[in-house]
């Protein structure tokens, strides 16, 4: 007697605890044929988001129609190429942290792919948030994890929100204390609402945080099945294996340095000097800033920001200008550049995007794998042939 080959294989995925969410990712492609739902790409491409590129490209004319553009040029000739270059490959760095952190609070889900596929994940979904408003690139990097690591969307959005609850606070605080130490008497606006902003993100992404956490105790029976999966998968991602929380912690902190150093050397450049307190100061409250959600990665209220933080600290008009022109040139538009480079060779990187797989009802499992069903296994090994 012998089973027949359909069943066998059958079986032995059962039994090794195999689920769609370990499929490679080719087959995830075929499970989403085009046309099936409207795609990513569309709902990017809205009316929004049109609107937020308009208003972006206002706002923008308007500053550099305010800016002196020989004295610009004139102070970047003088500048510290050197220094620029360590600028730039500080910052860009931290995608390769980013990456490494990322991975390690999605290791509950049996990956096969390394710290390196994570980090272009992270550089390219960003890229995504440089040109698209209200951080859509976080749901699109949910849609990336799905698609390239087999991750299930709500999981991947749930450590999406833990890692910025995480950062939201340490922006919060160091930019809180910080700005206290600067401006004791009286808080600039620019950095009054930048504040506030980031106590918004951080008790926003906490109070999500905790609703899931309450609804792991308790899950409202009334709820439709697809909607309980979901609260599941999302609760999987929001919270790390605790044996990986050590790690994520010192991870954020190498992050954190990294982003101190751009702006650190991006200031040397141009003979700026900073005191620690004004380092962290002008790291800080940008980045704030970035998240604000009416324009692509905050474009236009950076760059006033960081301009008017600039000054603040005592550095003159024509290098805070400058240095405020190299430093978004770097962070925006570089990377812009950058990741339309990435696109283009998007095969050859074996990197899935909505032209590959468009944004469809996540049918896949993201939970760990379990168990073989034993009456399943039963039923298995029962059909035998002579």
């Amino acid at each position: 007697m012998r089973l027949r080959l359909k069943s066998l294989g059958r079986l032995m995925r059962a039994a090794n605890g195999n689920n769609a969410m370990e499929k490679q990712p080719e087959s995830h492609a075929r499970e989403a044929p085009l046309g099936e739902d409207k795609s990513l790409k569309q709902k990017m491409w809205s009316w929004p988001t049109y609107a937020s590129i308009a208003v972006s490209i206002v706002i923008l004319s308007i500053l550099v129609s305010m800016l002196d553009i020989k004295e610009i040029w004139r102070e970047f000739e003088a500048a510290d190429k050197f220094y620029i270059l360590i600028a730039a490959l500080s910052h860009y760095a931290t995608y390769l942290v980013r990456g490494m952190r990322w991975r390690n609070c999605l290791t509950r889900f049996n990956l096969k792919d390394g710290s390196l596929r994570f980090s272009l994940l992270v550089f390219f979904y960003n890229f995504v948030d440089n040109v698209v408003p209200a951080k859509f690139g976080d749901l699109y990097a949910s849609h990336m994890a799905r698609i390239n690591f087999g991750v299930r969307r709500s999981a991947a959005i749930g450590s999406i929100v833990f890692l910025r609850m995480i950062d939201a606070w340490v922006l919060l605080i160091l930019a809180g204390v910080s700005s206290w130490i600067l401006f004791a008497a009286k808080l600039p606006n620019s950095v009054l609402w930048s504040l506030i902003l980031g106590i918004a993100i951080a008790v926003g992404a906490t109070s999500i945080i905790l609703v899931f956490f309450f609804f792991k105790k308790s899950i409202p029976g009334f709820l439709p099945e697809k909607v309980v999966e979901m609260i599941k998968s999302f609760q999987d991602g929001m919270w790390p294996q605790p044996e990986r929380l050590i790690l994520i912690a010192g991870l954020t902190v190498v992050i954190w340095m990294l982003e101190s150093l751009w702006i650190f050397f991006l200031c040397m450049a141009f003979g700026f000097r900073l005191s620690v307190v004004e380092l962290v100061f002008l790291t800080m409250i940008p980045l704030l800033a970035t998240s604000f959600p009416f324009t692509p990665s905050g474009t236009g209220v950076v760059e006033l920001t960081l301009f008017s933080c600039l000054r603040l600290v005592g550095a003159v008009s024509p290098v805070a200008a400058s240095i405020t022109v190299v430093n978004r040139f770097i962070d925006f538009w570089l990377h812009i550049g950058l990741g339309l480079v990435v696109f283009a060779f998007r095969r050859m990187l074996n990197l899935r995007t909505w032209r590959e797989v468009p944004m469809k009802t996540d049918n896949l499992s993201s939970r760990p794998p379990q168990t073989p069903n034993v009456q399943e296994g039963s039923e298995l090994l029962t059909r035998v042939e002579p």
